[in-house]
């Protein structure tokens, strides 16, 4: 297939995920009420605002901080601001792609434009990210349980374990990448084509390195508590800065975020025809929200206030894009 013809079916399948998350996004403003969420707007605390984008920030130097780790382990040290200014890129590309997959182009952008082998580079940004999904599917899990047997009483919701399974199924599919030649050898097929051929060779031989992410295990883990910790009050100071409290009986609300990050989050990362989960994501944090007798409309002006925010924090990876890397 030529690169003409790639780059014209990725503008197909970018238009088609575009319009079916507006399309959700509009029935949830329908639903909602779009006078009453624009009302929520006029009540805006740019304060905890600030701060929400400000621990976020805190969680993204956490995430280039393991990446730093990574790539100085398997000899090849690379300065922290440029680390994160490929950081940038790759969460500004998750905005805009099916199950965040865009966050990979983070490994792309060190190997076009900072010389970094594409092996090295792409495993240290997905091993410590399999930690990242290890933590979400059980916190998600455990989230899901309780709204079952807790406020759904055990009638319904447990449609919710999608996000569970399908977090479920990347995860396995990044650890068997990482360290099954068995699996891997299932693809052989693909030397031969042109372009997959090399991602399979890519593979190969990052599996050679592999072992570093059992042998960072434990500081990937510390810095792993940290950020979710960062995330966690993030997404809490964003609720604040729509005035938007919950009267969680476990702990307070921190506790709450803890659980209700990775439960939303999750739908991001299931593989569906959107643009990193928009409008799933949203729906998902206003059937949770509602259940607290929160109106729709204050909960959709969060959540989308939420996604804002991140896109925002995120514009800093045009940086990476205008020197001309091909994602």
């Amino acid at each position: 297939m030529s690169i003409s013809k790639i780059l014209q079916n990725k503008r197909v399948h970018l238009a088609i995920h575009s319009i079916i998350s507006l399309l959700l996004i509009g029935i949830i403003l329908y639903f909602a009420g779009v006078d009453a969420v624009l009302k929520e707007f006029a009540n805006i605390n740019f304060f905890y605002l600030f701060l929400a984008v400000f621990f976020l920030f805190l969680m993204y130097l956490g995430m280039v901080l393991r990446i730093k780790i990574m790539l100085d382990e398997m000899g090849c040290p690379l300065s922290f601001m440029k680390i994160l200014s490929a950081h940038f890129t790759g969460m500004l590309m998750s905005d805009f792609t099916p199950a965040r997959s865009g966050y990979l182009a983070t490994a792309v952008v060190l190997n076009k434009n900072y010389k970094i082998p594409s092996e090295k580079a792409m495993l240290s940004v997905i091993g410590p990210q399999a930690f990242d999904f290890v933590v979400k599917i059980g916190a998600g899990t455990v989230a899901v349980i309780y709204l079952i047997f807790s406020l759904f009483q055990g009638n319904g919701g447990y449609f919710l374990f999608i996000g569970v399974f399908g977090l479920l199924f990347v995860l396995l599919v990044m650890i068997l990448l990482m360290f099954s030649r068995k699996f891997l050898s299932l693809f052989s097929f693909s030397k031969s084509i042109p372009f997959i051929g090399r991602i399979y060779n890519m593979f190969e031989r990052m599996q050679v390195h592999s072992d570093i992410v059992i042998k960072k295990t434990p500081i990937l883990i510390l810095i792993l508590i940290f950020t979710w910790t960062f995330k966690a009050i993030s997404w809490w100071m964003v609720a604040w800065s729509a005035g938007l409290f919950i009267d969680f009986a476990y702990g307070g609300e921190l506790v709450f975020y803890y659980f209700f990050q990775p439960l939303v989050t999750m739908l991001e990362f299931v593989p569906s025809p959107t643009l990193a989960g928009m409008g799933l994501s949203e729906g998902g944090g206003i059937l949770v929200m509602s259940l607290f007798g929160i109106s729709v409309a204050k909960i959709t002006f969060f959540m989308l206030l939420a996604r804002f925010k991140t896109i925002v924090l995120n514009l800093p990876g045009l940086y990476e894009l205008q020197k001309g890397v091909k994602l």
